[in-house]
């Protein structure tokens, strides 16, 4: 079962690829001026997360690494996330 969070503020967006990063998953990411994207690999669990400026951003994972995933993020980020 897949788990997506949306909503997600640009600002919240970008620190969650870089706590990510800083707890040593990989990050690949593009995009342009109205939308970006990035996709983050560890230990065989993988993050997809679109931001595009007229919707906010949104991440999708599996939900069984749901805990390993908000592991490697602050507190203060996961609030922020409010994930359903």
């Amino acid at each position: 079962m897949i788990r997506f969070v949306s909503g997600i503020s640009e600002e919240s967006w970008r620190a969650v690829i870089e706590a990510l990063a800083a707890a040593g998953w990989s990050v690949r990411k593009g995009g342009g001026l109205d939308f970006s994207w990035a996709a983050l690999d560890r230990d065989g669990v993988r993050i997809d997360m679109r931001y595009d400026a007229w919707q906010e951003g949104e991440m999708a994972f599996v939900k069984a690494y749901a805990s390993t995933i908000r592991g490697d993020l602050p507190a203060q980020l996961i609030v922020e996330l409010k994930p359903e």
